[in-house]
């Protein structure tokens, strides 16, 4: 599930560089036209990420497998991606999809994501939906 999920951000980051390529360096100016937060393929890769996590978590996969697509969708795409601020909002956002996912851990394997989460991810920059995941790795590492 990992080679597609990463295939999946792979795809939609060429995308994303495809239409700025095409794009108009006014277009998007003082909000007119399609400026790159516009972009549909934000929207394709949100929906076909939560069509692919879902079919994931139907699978009920091992507490391992879910840490390690987990922690690429939390942590290394980011980490790889962080350079273009429509894509960043859009790799953050994309945080709430994994919440089905939290309870598929052990709480072995989710305290770790917890702390990783905390260090990575600022409190006072954190979006209600990174508030709402901590909350949810927290009851997982606490056997809740």
């Amino acid at each position: 599930m990992l080679a597609e999920v990463e295939a999946l951000y792979q795809s939609y980051l060429d995308e994303f560089h495809r239409l700025e390529r095409k794009r108009n360096p006014m277009e998007g100016a003082l909000g007119f036209g399609v400026g790159p937060r516009n972009y549909p393929c934000h929207e394709k890769f949100a929906e076909d990420l939560e069509e692919l996590l879902t079919r994931f978590e139907a699978q009920s996969p091992a507490s391992e497998e879910v840490g390690q697509v987990l922690n690429y969708i939390y942590f290394t795409a980011p980490a790889r991606w962080n350079s273009v601020p429509a894509v960043d909002s859009m790799l953050i956002g994309v945080h709430g999809l994994t919440l089905g996912l939290i309870p598929l851990l052990s709480p072995s394997d989710a305290r770790p994501l917890y702390d990783a989460y905390q260090a990575a991810y600022p409190r006072r920059h954190r979006l209600p939906v990174q508030k709402k995941l901590l909350a949810e790795l927290e009851r997982r590492y606490q056997g809740r």
